[in-house]
């Protein structure tokens, strides 16, 4: 007969008559001594139940691919462009669609027995299991052969808040490889690894493919599963195939597609895995596309971006589609709608100890933990946007009620009902992915207003589609003739329609053709 182990007491600590004064205190209730003590007794009561939960437990999915090296750091000589964490290696299946090719994983995302540092200085935690997309892309035979470098909890645009240092850009090592993704970027352009995954918050895979002339999507929101991501928001968060072209893009975004259980992303339907890489050939005959007029003004965008974007419009023309203007006007205030957000999410994710708030999916328990003590003990490392996000969402929160917040999810919905209504005339829409070529990146200590200040100059046409949620494929555009540095084009479909974004990033590719991997000899831009 099985003895139950009958704990003597239950794990949560009961609160004092006084502490439940000071709880009621941070939520405004002025209780009288013996409304505390009232509650206090309640309380115990309450807790009695969660106690219960330590006695549960709920089943986690077993670690299939279990050939695993969490390897460590690599020195400069292994690794030129800071492209990696950490060098480890898992091996995937045997077979499959993407057998016998590497991917780096961004260290933001779970690969079981491999630390996750965020690249931060704060508490690196180990977790037990993958992110969904790492487990599906290993059951494609594919092996992850890395954990790639990012911004400081993916916090800017230009990867130079990573406490590992920024990734360098693999075409000029001087000039920035774009954030928060950077590492991702660099990696596969410069050949260490044939794929690789970002996250997007506000263009933070888009970014690093445009800035190093390689390929990525944002997909339609929900249509790729976050789980084992550090989050941000989770109407927010993208996890986004990364390669070197459109195909690999596409049969990379096949495998990482679908509906998981496992997701914590809540979306009106179990969507289906795209077949992307089969409408490669469909081309754009017949297709009408509307250039967006905000997104492609010589105010914002440099000359060379401009020009490169042209060409490509002119190039989907004589492929057979009708090219257009049209305009959405809330376009160029989506920053200011994302940041407002930004500082409410950001503020309220941390306060679930980055777990996210609305989760339908599984938790990860340790790692949840492992946020909290970071979060009590060693906020004072957050970076700069960690903490701006932090004060101003508290600020907006306990100063305006969140009635700004409000404001921006309605704005946001006006956003997303424009960029509909310019679909129910265009079947694509096109724009420079970033509004210029990789800066160069810093070659000295730097201010936290002046990191904040350089971190968001590239998310203009970015980050709109974080908020409407519509699929957003970046695809190399040509060469800006005055850096000799990669330009982009984003191609943008409705959403759940991301295969269609891949039929005219092939003829994009089939005109410009692919980046040569590796870096130049010489930096081309000034150092």
């Amino acid at each position: 007969m099985a003895i139950p182990r009958g704990r003597i007491r239950g794990f949560v600590r009961r609160p004092t008559p006084a502490e439940v004064t000071e709880l009621g205190a941070a939520e405004h209730l002025s209780l009288t001594p013996a409304e505390a003590e009232h509650y206090a007794e309640i309380l115990d009561q309450i807790l009695t139940n969660v106690d219960r939960l330590d006695e549960l437990h709920a089943p986690l999915p077993p670690l299939r691919f279990t050939d695993r090296d969490p390897g460590g750091p690599v020195s400069d000589a292994e690794d030129p462009f800071h492209a990696f964490i950490r060098r480890c290696h898992v091996a995937g299946a045997a077979d499959g669609p993407l057998h016998g090719l590497t991917v780096g994983v961004k260290d933001n995302l779970a690969v079981a027995g491999v630390p996750i540092t965020n690249s931060s200085r704060t508490l690196s935690y180990t977790p037990t299991t993958d992110a969904v997309v790492v487990s599906r892309l290993l059951a494609a035979g594919a092996d992850v052969v890395g954990k790639t470098n990012l911004d400081d909890f993916s916090t800017s645009g230009t990867g130079e808040s990573s406490w590992y240092g920024p990734a360098r850009n693999a075409v000029d090592p001087a000039r920035s490889a774009g954030g928060s993704s950077g590492g991702s970027g660099s990696a596969v352009r410069s050949g260490a690894v044939d794929l690789a995954i970002g996250v997007d918050e506000g263009g933070s895979a888009r970014i690093p493919a445009s800035f190093n002339g390689i390929v990525s999507i944002k997909p339609s929101q929900g249509l790729v599963p976050s789980h084992g991501l550090t989050y941000m928001d989770h109407t927010v968060d993208a996890v986004c195939p990364m390669a070197a072209t459109v195909e690999l893009t596409a049969r990379m975004l096949d495998v990482m597609s679908g509906h998981s259980d496992r997701d914590p992303q809540w979306v009106r339907a179990m969507p289906e895995p795209t077949a992307a890489a089969e409408a490669l050939g469909g081309g754009v005959a017949g297709l009408r596309i509307g250039v967006v007029t905000q997104s492609a003004d010589p105010a914002l965008c440099e000359p060379g971006v401009l020009a490169a974007f042209e060409t490509c419009c002119a190039t989907l023309e004589a492929a057979g589609a009708t090219v257009v203007p049209v305009s959405v006007p809330l376009w160029s205030d989506a920053w200011a709608v994302e940041t407002t957000l930004l500082l409410h999410l950001a503020w309220l994710n941390t306060q679930a100890d980055g777990a996210g708030y609305s989760h339908l999916g599984e938790v990860d328990v340790e790692r949840t933990h492992a946020f909290g003590m970071v979060r009590r003990l060693e906020a004072d490392s957050f970076p700069p946007f960690f903490k701006v996000w932090l004060l101003g969402g508290r600020y907006l929160h306990d100063k305006y009620f969140s009635t700004y917040f409000a404001k921006a999810a309605n704005l946001r919905r006006a956003l997303i009902a424009q960029i509909d209504a310019v679909f129910g005339d265009c079947d694509l829409l096109v724009t420079p992915t970033t509004p210029q070529v990789a800066p160069v990146l810093l070659d000295r200590p730097a201010s936290d207003p002046e990191l904040l200040a350089r971190g968001t100059t590239m998310v203009a046409n970015t980050c709109v589609l974080n908020l409407s949620g519509h699929p957003a494929l970046a695809v190399p555009s040509g060469t800006d003739p005055d850096t000799s540095m990669p330009t982009s084009i984003q191609i943008i479909a409705p959403l759940w329609q991301d295969a269609l974004t891949f039929r005219a990033g092939a003829v994009i590719e089939a005109a410009v053709g692919v980046m040569p991997g590796g870096a130049v000899t010489e930096p081309a831009g000034s150092r």
